[in-house]
Protein backbone atom coordinates (compact mmCIF):
# COMPACT_ATOMS: atom_id res chain seq x y z
CA UNK A 1 0.00 0.00 0.00
CA UNK A 2 0.85 3.81 -0.48
CA UNK A 3 0.43 7.33 0.63
CA UNK A 4 -2.48 7.81 -1.91
CA UNK A 5 -4.32 4.64 -1.52
CA UNK A 6 -4.19 5.08 2.23
CA UNK A 7 -4.85 9.06 2.23
CA UNK A 8 -7.99 8.71 -0.24
CA UNK A 9 -9.18 5.63 2.04
CA UNK A 10 -9.20 8.00 5.24
CA UNK A 11 -10.91 10.76 3.27
CA UNK A 12 -13.85 8.46 2.21
CA UNK A 13 -14.14 7.21 6.11
CA UNK A 14 -14.16 11.22 6.99
CA UNK A 15 -16.24 11.89 4.31
CA UNK A 16 -18.58 8.92 3.90
CA UNK A 17 -18.44 9.22 0.59
CA UNK A 18 -16.37 8.63 -2.38
CA UNK A 19 -17.86 11.71 -3.82
CA UNK A 20 -17.14 13.99 -1.09
CA UNK A 21 -13.63 12.47 -0.54
CA UNK A 22 -12.68 13.47 -4.34
CA UNK A 23 -13.62 16.54 -3.72
CA UNK A 24 -11.79 16.89 -0.27
CA UNK A 25 -8.89 15.88 -2.19
CA UNK A 26 -9.23 17.61 -5.99
CA UNK A 27 -9.65 14.52 -7.41
CA UNK A 28 -12.19 12.44 -9.32
CA UNK A 29 -14.63 9.82 -7.76
CA UNK A 30 -13.19 7.17 -10.42
CA UNK A 31 -9.80 7.94 -9.12
CA UNK A 32 -10.65 7.21 -5.68
CA UNK A 33 -12.77 4.49 -6.45
CA UNK A 34 -9.55 2.93 -8.09
CA UNK A 35 -7.00 3.80 -5.08
CA UNK A 36 -9.71 2.12 -2.75
CA UNK A 37 -9.49 -0.85 -4.89
CA UNK A 38 -6.20 -1.33 -4.81
CA UNK A 39 -5.75 -0.84 -1.07
CA UNK A 40 -8.24 -3.41 -1.03
CA UNK A 41 -6.19 -6.34 -2.78
CA UNK A 42 -2.93 -5.01 -1.10
CA UNK A 43 -4.58 -5.51 2.74
CA UNK A 44 -6.43 -8.84 1.28
CA UNK A 45 -9.97 -7.99 2.99
CA UNK A 46 -12.53 -5.34 1.64
CA UNK A 47 -13.06 -2.15 3.13
CA UNK A 48 -16.04 -1.39 2.64
CA UNK A 49 -19.87 -2.69 1.99
CA UNK A 50 -22.84 -0.98 0.14
CA UNK A 51 -25.77 -0.94 2.32
CA UNK A 52 -28.94 0.55 1.35
CA UNK A 53 -27.37 3.00 -0.61
CA UNK A 54 -24.81 3.70 1.57
CA UNK A 55 -20.96 3.38 2.30
CA UNK A 56 -20.74 1.63 5.28
CA UNK A 57 -16.63 0.42 6.77
CA UNK A 58 -16.49 -3.37 7.11
CA UNK A 59 -14.72 -4.34 10.59
CA UNK A 60 -12.15 -4.69 9.21
CA UNK A 61 -11.57 -1.75 7.48
CA UNK A 62 -12.71 -0.10 10.97
CA UNK A 63 -9.55 -1.43 12.37
CA UNK A 64 -7.36 -0.30 9.82
CA UNK A 65 -8.95 3.00 10.07
CA UNK A 66 -7.86 3.15 13.76
CA UNK A 67 -4.38 2.49 13.17
CA UNK A 68 -4.35 5.07 9.83
CA UNK A 69 -5.37 7.64 12.52
CA UNK A 70 -2.68 7.38 14.65
CA UNK A 71 -0.17 7.30 11.68
CA UNK A 72 -1.74 10.21 10.70
CA UNK A 73 -1.78 11.83 14.36
CA UNK A 74 2.29 11.26 14.27
CA UNK A 75 2.32 13.23 10.79
CA UNK A 76 0.60 16.27 11.78
CA UNK A 77 2.59 16.12 14.92
CA UNK A 78 5.88 15.93 12.36
CA UNK A 79 4.20 18.83 9.89
CA UNK A 80 3.37 21.10 13.82
CA UNK A 81 7.09 20.58 14.77
CA UNK A 82 8.42 21.13 10.89
CA UNK A 83 6.36 24.43 11.28
CA UNK A 84 7.72 25.35 14.66
CA UNK A 85 11.59 25.10 13.19
CA UNK A 86 10.44 26.91 9.50
CA UNK A 87 9.20 29.68 12.19
CA UNK A 88 12.21 29.80 14.58
CA UNK A 89 9.66 29.95 17.44
CA UNK A 90 11.13 27.35 19.69
CA UNK A 91 14.85 27.19 20.51
CA UNK A 92 17.63 28.59 22.87
CA UNK A 93 19.59 31.40 21.29
CA UNK A 94 22.81 32.93 23.12
CA UNK A 95 23.72 36.32 22.27
CA UNK A 96 27.55 37.64 23.24
CA UNK A 97 27.31 41.68 22.83
CA UNK A 98 29.99 44.42 24.04
CA UNK A 99 28.22 46.89 26.77
CA UNK A 100 27.68 49.42 24.37
CA UNK A 101 25.34 47.63 22.50
CA UNK A 102 23.87 45.22 25.51
CA UNK A 103 22.91 48.13 27.92
CA UNK A 104 21.57 50.70 24.71
CA UNK A 105 20.15 49.14 21.78
CA UNK A 106 20.18 44.76 22.29
CA UNK A 107 17.01 44.91 24.29
CA UNK A 108 15.19 46.44 21.81
CA UNK A 109 16.02 44.43 19.55
CA UNK A 110 15.13 41.32 21.82
CA UNK A 111 11.53 43.31 23.10
CA UNK A 112 10.71 43.29 18.68
CA UNK A 113 12.12 40.05 18.14
CA UNK A 114 10.67 38.18 21.07
CA UNK A 115 6.89 39.45 19.47
CA UNK A 116 7.83 37.09 16.53
CA UNK A 117 9.01 34.38 18.64
CA UNK A 118 7.67 34.22 21.97
CA UNK A 119 8.82 30.98 23.19
CA UNK A 120 12.72 31.38 22.25
CA UNK A 121 15.17 30.88 25.51
CA UNK A 122 17.05 34.10 24.93
CA UNK A 123 20.55 34.19 27.13
CA UNK A 124 23.03 37.71 27.12
CA UNK A 125 26.28 37.11 27.90
CA UNK A 126 28.32 40.76 27.79
CA UNK A 127 32.37 41.42 27.62
CA UNK A 128 34.23 43.58 25.64
CA UNK A 129 35.26 42.40 21.71
CA UNK A 130 37.73 40.30 21.69
CA UNK A 131 36.00 37.96 24.49
CA UNK A 132 32.45 38.63 22.61
CA UNK A 133 34.74 36.84 19.35
CA UNK A 134 36.00 34.46 21.46
CA UNK A 135 32.92 33.09 22.41
CA UNK A 136 31.50 33.21 18.69
CA UNK A 137 34.47 31.74 17.57
CA UNK A 138 33.96 28.62 19.85
CA UNK A 139 29.99 28.21 19.67
CA UNK A 140 29.35 28.91 23.05
CA UNK A 141 27.20 31.93 21.89
CA UNK A 142 25.25 32.03 18.56
CA UNK A 143 26.51 35.07 17.41
CA UNK A 144 27.99 38.05 18.71
CA UNK A 145 28.32 41.84 18.56
CA UNK A 146 31.50 44.15 18.41
CA UNK A 147 32.68 47.56 18.30
CA UNK A 148 35.91 46.75 16.96
CA UNK A 149 37.46 43.67 15.02
CA UNK A 150 41.22 42.67 15.61
CA UNK A 151 43.90 40.34 13.93
CA UNK A 152 43.92 38.31 16.56
CA UNK A 153 40.06 37.04 15.86
CA UNK A 154 40.56 33.65 14.08
CA UNK A 155 37.56 31.51 13.71
CA UNK A 156 34.31 34.07 13.14
CA UNK A 157 32.54 35.61 10.09
CA UNK A 158 32.29 38.99 10.44
CA UNK A 159 30.04 41.72 8.46
CA UNK A 160 29.37 45.50 9.26
CA UNK A 161 26.29 46.30 10.37
CA UNK A 162 26.35 50.05 11.47
CA UNK A 163 28.38 52.58 11.14
CA UNK A 164 28.40 56.02 11.89
CA UNK A 165 30.44 59.13 12.97
CA UNK A 166 31.20 59.70 16.45
CA UNK A 167 29.89 62.85 18.43
CA UNK A 168 31.37 64.96 21.25
CA UNK A 169 29.13 64.24 24.67
CA UNK A 170 29.42 67.37 27.41
CA UNK A 171 26.72 68.41 29.78
CA UNK A 172 23.90 70.53 29.45
CA UNK A 173 24.63 74.32 29.81
CA UNK A 174 28.47 73.42 28.73
CA UNK A 175 30.21 76.38 26.94
CA UNK A 176 30.48 73.66 23.75
CA UNK A 177 26.26 73.99 23.28
CA UNK A 178 26.82 77.42 21.46
CA UNK A 179 29.18 75.17 18.73
CA UNK A 180 27.74 73.69 15.82
CA UNK A 181 30.00 71.07 15.88
CA UNK A 182 33.27 70.03 17.72
CA UNK A 183 36.99 70.04 16.84
CA UNK A 184 40.31 68.93 18.95
CA UNK A 185 41.32 72.66 19.55
CA UNK A 186 37.54 73.06 21.22
CA UNK A 187 38.76 70.26 23.81
CA UNK A 188 41.22 72.14 25.29
CA UNK A 189 41.86 72.28 28.78
CA UNK A 190 38.47 69.84 29.45
CA UNK A 191 38.61 67.32 31.53
CA UNK A 192 37.95 63.65 28.93
CA UNK A 193 36.83 60.65 29.80
CA UNK A 194 38.18 58.33 27.93
CA UNK A 195 37.11 54.45 27.47
CA UNK A 196 39.94 51.90 28.59
CA UNK A 197 42.95 51.26 26.86
CA UNK A 198 42.16 47.84 26.02
CA UNK A 199 39.08 49.22 23.69
CA UNK A 200 39.85 49.40 19.92
CA UNK A 201 37.47 53.04 20.14
CA UNK A 202 39.90 54.40 22.57
CA UNK A 203 43.07 53.99 19.62
CA UNK A 204 40.98 55.97 17.21
CA UNK A 205 40.35 58.49 19.25
CA UNK A 206 43.73 58.97 20.70
CA UNK A 207 45.14 59.38 16.97
CA UNK A 208 42.81 62.45 16.73
CA UNK A 209 44.60 63.90 19.32
CA UNK A 210 48.53 62.99 18.84
CA UNK A 211 49.77 65.62 21.36
CA UNK A 212 47.55 66.24 24.22
CA UNK A 213 49.68 68.94 26.04
CA UNK A 214 47.55 71.83 26.55
CA UNK A 215 44.63 69.80 24.57
CA UNK A 216 42.63 67.26 27.08
CA UNK A 217 43.23 66.41 31.28
CA UNK A 218 42.78 62.31 31.00
CA UNK A 219 42.22 61.52 34.66
CA UNK A 220 38.86 59.46 34.08
CA UNK A 221 38.36 56.34 32.30
CA UNK A 222 35.89 53.37 32.09
CA UNK A 223 35.36 50.23 30.39
CA UNK A 224 31.83 51.23 29.24
CA UNK A 225 30.39 54.01 26.98
CA UNK A 226 27.44 54.19 28.73
CA UNK A 227 29.65 54.97 32.00
CA UNK A 228 31.13 57.48 30.18
CA UNK A 229 28.08 59.25 29.47
CA UNK A 230 26.63 58.77 32.99
CA UNK A 231 29.69 60.51 34.07
CA UNK A 232 29.84 63.47 31.62
CA UNK A 233 26.22 64.01 33.03
CA UNK A 234 27.19 64.30 36.12
CA UNK A 235 29.25 67.25 35.21
CA UNK A 236 32.78 65.10 35.26
CA UNK A 237 33.80 65.89 31.99
CA UNK A 238 33.41 65.29 28.33
CA UNK A 239 33.75 62.58 25.66
CA UNK A 240 33.33 61.42 22.33
CA UNK A 241 31.21 58.11 21.74
CA UNK A 242 29.10 57.08 18.89
CA UNK A 243 25.45 58.76 18.93
CA UNK A 244 23.88 55.26 18.97
CA UNK A 245 25.12 54.87 22.67
CA UNK A 246 24.74 58.95 23.59
CA UNK A 247 21.09 58.86 22.17
CA UNK A 248 20.13 56.15 24.99
CA UNK A 249 21.79 58.65 27.55
CA UNK A 250 20.12 62.07 27.13
CA UNK A 251 17.76 61.63 29.71
CA UNK A 252 21.15 62.08 32.23
CA UNK A 253 21.69 65.42 31.16
CA UNK A 254 24.13 65.66 28.30
CA UNK A 255 24.08 67.38 25.07
CA UNK A 256 26.21 66.03 21.90
CA UNK A 257 27.92 67.81 18.77
CA UNK A 258 28.88 66.37 15.55
CA UNK A 259 32.82 65.92 15.72
CA UNK A 260 35.61 66.96 13.59
CA UNK A 261 37.40 65.13 12.04
CA UNK A 262 35.07 62.01 11.81
CA UNK A 263 35.61 58.97 13.97
CA UNK A 264 33.70 55.91 12.93
CA UNK A 265 32.14 53.71 15.31
CA UNK A 266 31.36 50.62 13.84
CA UNK A 267 28.72 47.59 15.27
CA UNK A 268 30.03 44.20 14.00
CA UNK A 269 27.90 40.80 13.79
CA UNK A 270 30.23 37.87 14.20
CA UNK A 271 29.05 34.52 13.46
CA UNK A 272 30.96 31.03 14.03
CA UNK A 273 32.93 30.24 10.38
CA UNK A 274 32.39 26.45 10.89
CA UNK A 275 29.20 26.52 11.75
CA UNK A 276 25.83 26.49 9.76
CA UNK A 277 23.86 29.49 10.91
CA UNK A 278 20.36 28.56 12.57
CA UNK A 279 17.62 30.48 11.41
CA UNK A 280 16.94 31.36 14.82
CA UNK A 281 20.60 34.02 14.48
CA UNK A 282 19.46 34.48 10.69
CA UNK A 283 16.51 35.99 12.24
CA UNK A 284 18.41 37.79 14.90
CA UNK A 285 20.59 38.90 12.69
CA UNK A 286 18.14 40.72 10.49
CA UNK A 287 16.21 42.61 12.84
CA UNK A 288 18.98 44.20 14.60
CA UNK A 289 20.85 45.22 11.41
CA UNK A 290 17.22 46.52 10.60
CA UNK A 291 17.13 48.44 13.78
CA UNK A 292 20.72 49.48 13.56
CA UNK A 293 20.30 50.37 10.57
CA UNK A 294 17.20 52.70 10.88
CA UNK A 295 18.42 54.31 14.19
CA UNK A 296 21.84 55.36 12.64
CA UNK A 297 19.58 57.18 9.56
CA UNK A 298 20.30 60.60 11.16
CA UNK A 299 23.68 60.44 11.55
CA UNK A 300 25.18 59.43 8.51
Amino acid sequence: MNFKQVEAFRTVMLSGSMTAAAESLHTSQPNISRLIAQLERNSGFKLFERVGGRLLPTDEGAALFTDVELAFIGLQSLEQSAQNIRRGGTGRLRIAAVPSLSLTVLPRVIQRFRQENPDVAISIHTSDSPMVAHWAASQFCDLGLASYIGEGMPGVKTQVICDVPGVCVFPKGHRLSALTSVGPDDLRGEEFISLSQSDGSRSRVDRVFPDDKGHRKLNLETPYAATVCSLVGLGLGVSIVSPMVALEYLHTGIETRPFRPQIRFSTYLLLPADRPQSLLSQRFGQLIHEMLTAASQDWQ
